[in-house]
């Protein structure tokens, strides 16, 4: 009897010791299964989640303003190409928002206006200790001078490719060498007064549309800032085809802005230089010129820093002009700060969302001096804050003409030219013939029922 109880005792303790080991067998199964579903954050750099929410210690307070400058760079004729600010086609406009949204409504719809298929190809991260490559060092250490240090900045810097782009400073450069020294002869033919292709009905159709699509954003910003929906429109379509070329462009403004400010000196630009017949005889200009274009990069590279800081931008996902210029509208970093405006109510300014690009060029206009009922001439100079460019305005404001059902200026021009319907030719006299007198016919009289004669 004592001997079955030992047996079973013993058979108790095996199956327990069995089902303990099966279990913790199946335990670490069940958490390694979560980990290797959870995201990965690695080498491949970061994502805006992996930003703490909550600013470093040392980072500003972003209250600082900048010096107004013109929305859209320089050179930029006003719009935004692949792989260069100033092309002429006129793709169709960008995803409008999938469903209205209100002020301070949760659960609006965020996702970018242009709306990519896919995400602009993006350099890859430095591999570097400490996650910042060499190249960036300088760059890190003059934004730690002004307060902007701490994980999250390195973070952003951790994003950057090892090696700098040459092409914003050396395209820069060539455009400003030619200028000097190789400088075209004045062209004898009138100037373009529009831009080539933008001023047809199928485009003025297009912003009538894109304004009915997210008629709340526009009606918002008019009543706000008194800028007409159809001026709003226009000039999203002249900056960026509303939207629709920010899927296409290769300049990340991050990448692009850092590239440019650490580039200061014309030995970081070797690929260029072949481009510039006789370089070596000015490289003193070189170096007069190239840190000042550097230092302007840097202005505008901490701007967009504290940009990504304060609304917590995924540094992958700035899509820019080939200075740097960012979303719907075109605005450089510097510009942000001063003129961004959230449109939707979300606590953060986005240019990449509609409401958040019509209300930011609106502000702009309005706190240039726009207001209802202004004479034409003074809107042609407003706008030409925005771009110092009087083709840029005037093609905005034709096409905000024809988006409020006026011709076209070319077809109005013609209508005018068309010669009048010829009137049809008075009869001439024969001379020694008098023209019979024209006498009407003295009106019958009723007859009372009596035939004449009678």
């Amino acid at each position: 009897m004592q001997q079955s109880a030992l047996a079973a005792h013993t058979l108790c303790r095996k199956v327990w010791s069995v089902c303990s080991i099966a279990g913790c067998l199946l335990l670490c199964a069940c958490s390694g299964a979560q980990t290797a579903s959870s995201p990965a954050r690695g080498g491949d750099g970061i994502t805006s989640y992996d930003l703490p929410s909550s600013p470093a210690a040392g980072t500003p307070s972003y209250t600082t303003p900048y010096t107004a400058q013109p929305v859209s760079p320089q050179g930029s004729q006003g719009t935004v190409s692949p792989g260069y600010a100033g092309g002429n086609s006129a793709p169709t406009y960008g995803q409008p928002q999938a469903q209205p949204y209100g002020y301070g409504a949760p659960a609006q719809n965020t996702t970018p206006a242009y709306a990519p298929s896919y995400a602009p190809a993006q350099p890859q991260p430095a591999a570097m200790a400490g996650g910042i490559a060499p190249a960036w060092q300088p760059l890190a250490a003059r934004l730690a001078a002004d307060g902007l240090s701490g994980p999250r900045v390195d973070a952003l810097l951790a994003t950057l490719s090892a090696t700098p782009t040459q092409s914003p400073m050396g395209r820069k450069m060539r455009e400003l060498y030619n200028r000097k020294f190789f400088p075209k002869p004045p062209s004898t033919a009138p100037a373009a007064q529009y831009y080539k292709g933008v001023l047809t009905e199928a485009n003025a159709q297009l912003c009538r549309d894109f304004v009915a699509q997210n008629k709340r954003a526009f009606d918002q910003a008019s009543a706000r800032y008194g800028v007409p929906s159809s001026i709003a429109v226009s000039l999203l379509f002249v900056e960026t085809r509303l939207g629709k070329v920010l899927a296409d462009v290769p300049e990340n403004a991050f990448y692009t802005l850092a590239s440019m400010a650490v580039t200061r000196q014309p030995s970081d630009i070797p690929e260029w230089l072949s481009r510039m017949p006789g370089y070596e005889e000015h490289l003193d200009w070189f170096a007069e010129i190239m840190p000042k274009r550097a230092d302007w990069a840097y202005k505008e590279v901490k701007a967009l820093v504290e940009h990504m800081l304060r609304d917590n931008l995924d540094p992958h996902h700035l899509p820019s002009s080939i200075y740097g210029a960012v979303g719907l509208c075109q605005f450089m970093p510097s510009n942000i700060a001063t003129y961004g405006a959230d449109g939707d109510g979300d606590g953060k300014v986005d240019l990449f969302t509609i409401p958040d690009a019509v209300a930011s060029l609106s502000n702009y206009l309005a706190k240039h001096g726009w207001q209802p009922g202004q004479p034409r001439a003074r809107q042609h100079q407003l706008l030409m804050a925005y771009n110092h460019a009087s083709i840029y305005a005037n093609t905005i404001l034709a096409l905000s003409d024809m988006v409020n059902g006026a011709p076209s200026p070319e077809a109005a021009k013609a209508a005018q030219a068309k010669p009048a319907p010829a009137k049809p030719a008075a009869a001439k006299a024969v001379p020694g013939k008098t023209a019979p007198a024209k006498t009407k016919p003295a009106p019958a009289k009723p007859s009372n029922g009596k035939v004449q004669g009678q």
